[in-house]
C-alpha cells in the first residue's frame, strides 16, 4: 500500500493529515501547488508554528542510528518519554494533536473522525486516541474557522533561499519539468522503505509574500 505521511511539528506536537483534507497520504499525493494541506501549512507557519521545526513525516519509519538530525532526535526524545513503541509516527499519533479541523476545508472528514470517537470514548478499554484534542462536552468549539492562506515565496531560512510557484521549475532527476508541484513535501521529508531524509529536513521554513533581502530566489529545484 506504500508509506502514508503527515505534516509534523515537534515543538509544538502538533500535526496535520492529508487526509484530512481529502487528498493522498503518500509522499507524492499532496505535492500540487496551493493544495488545502498546503494553504492550512502555509497559515500556520506564519502565526503559531513560525521558527518551529517540521518534518513530512512517514509512519513506517524509525529514526537510524547512523541518521543525525535534529528534528528525528526530538521525535526519538518524545518517543522515549512516552514509552510507545513502534514506528515514531506511532507515538505522534498517540500523543500529540491533530490540527487539521481548525481549518474549513477538513471539516467533511474530521466531523465524521470525531463522531467516531465520541461513540467510542466511553469503551473499557477506549480503542481510539483523543487525535484532534476535543472536549468531549463541546467537541466542535474553535473548528473549522480558519480558510489557510497563500504565499509568493516558501523560504529556508536556515539555507538562506526560498522559491515561488511562479519563478522556480521544479524538476525531476532526469531533468524533466513538473508543472504545477510544490516540491516541500518532498524537501523536509522522513520516510519511505530507506528512511529517506529530505534536503530540508531541520531546518527553519518561513512564508512571506516579500523576498527577504539575505535570501536567495532558486531558479529550480530537483527532486527525485
Amino acid at each position: 500500500m506504500g508509506q502514508y505521511y503527515c505534516w509534523v511539528n515537534v515543538d509544538k506536537k502538533e500535526y496535520l493529515c492529508p487526509a484530512d483534507f481529502d487528498l493522498g497520504n503518500k509522499l507524492h499525493e499532496s505535492m500540487n501547488a496551493d493544495n488545502a494541506l498546503l494553504r492550512a501549512l502555509w497559515e500556520l507557519l506564519s502565526a503559531e508554528w513560525k521558527g518551529d521545526r517540521l518534518v513530512f513525516l512517514g509512519d513506517e519509519c524509525h529514526a537510524l542510528d547512523e541518521v543525525s538530525n535534529e528534528v528525528l532526535d526530538i521525535l526519538v526524545k518524545h518517543q522515549a518519554e512516552s514509552d510507545i513503541s513502534g514506528y515514531l509516527f506511532d507515538n505522534v499519533y498517540e500523543t500529540y494533536r491533530n490540527v487539521s479541523g481548525l481549518f474549513k476545508s477538513a471539516e467533511e472528514s474530521v466531523r465524521d473522525e470525531i463522531a467516531f470517537y465520541l461513540n467510542v470514548v466511553r469503551s473499557d478499554p477506549p480503542i481510539s486516541p483523543n487525535v484532534y484534542g476535543v472536549d468531549i462536552n463541546d467537541p466542535y468549539r474553535g473548528l473549522f474557522l480558519r480558510n489557510g492562506k497563500s504565499f509568493k515565496y516558501i523560504i529556508n531560512h536556515t539555507k538562506k533561499v526560498c522559491y515561488s510557484h511562479e519563478g522556480t521549475k521544479i524538476l525531476l532527476s532526469d531533468n524533466s519539468k513538473l508543472d504545477h508541484a510544490d516540491p516541500l513535501p518532498v524537501l523536509m521529508a522522513y520516510g519511505g522503505r530507506r528512511c529517506d531524509i529530505g534536503e530540508w529536513l531541520g531546518d527553519i521554513i518561513d512564508v512571506s509574500d516579500t523576498l527577504p533581502k539575505d535570501c536567495k530566489l532558486l531558479t529550480e529545484i530537483h527532486i527525485d
